[in-house]
């Protein structure tokens, strides 16, 4: 079996050591045995699960999430029922991201579409002023 340095895994999983060295504190990779001198060396395995863990961030989960996602993967998780309520969970909240997204988009387009000369004005900046877009 060949092992990696950790540069060679970041490097594999185009992340950056630092990436690495976080997600193995949060315990997301695991830690890797050390050779006599103190460097970390890491199986392939480790290059599968950071870039699982990078494509579970690009669509949307947090890292907290994705300990979660991989413990179901692993065969770790909870009941099914549980699974069901975090993806119900999920759901709901890409529902008041959309909904946000879709106010965002209608402010931009009347902002683009808006003729005053002034900026004082304009619908967007007249929005964010007073604070009527929630990011909850």
């Amino acid at each position: 079996m060949a092992y990696l340095t950790i540069g060679e895994l970041a490097k594999r999983a185009s992340v950056n050591l630092e990436t690495v060295r976080y997600y193995e504190r949060r315990g997301l990779i695991v830690e890797p045995p050390r050779t006599k001198a103190g460097y970390r060396i890491y199986d392939e395995s480790a290059v599968d699960d950071i870039r699982w863990i990078r494509q579970a961030q690009a669509i949307g989960f947090t890292l907290q999430e994705i300990s979660y996602l991989k413990a179901m993967r692993d065969g770790a998780a909870n009941s099914e029922a549980e699974m069901r309520c975090h993806a119900e969970e999920k759901i709901t909240e890409i529902e008041k991201k959309i909904e946000q997204l879709q106010e965002m988009k209608t402010l931009l387009e009347r902002a683009v579409t808006h003729s005053s000369e002034s900026f004082a004005t304009c619908p967007l900046l007249q929005t964010i002023k007073q604070g009527r877009i929630s990011n909850e």
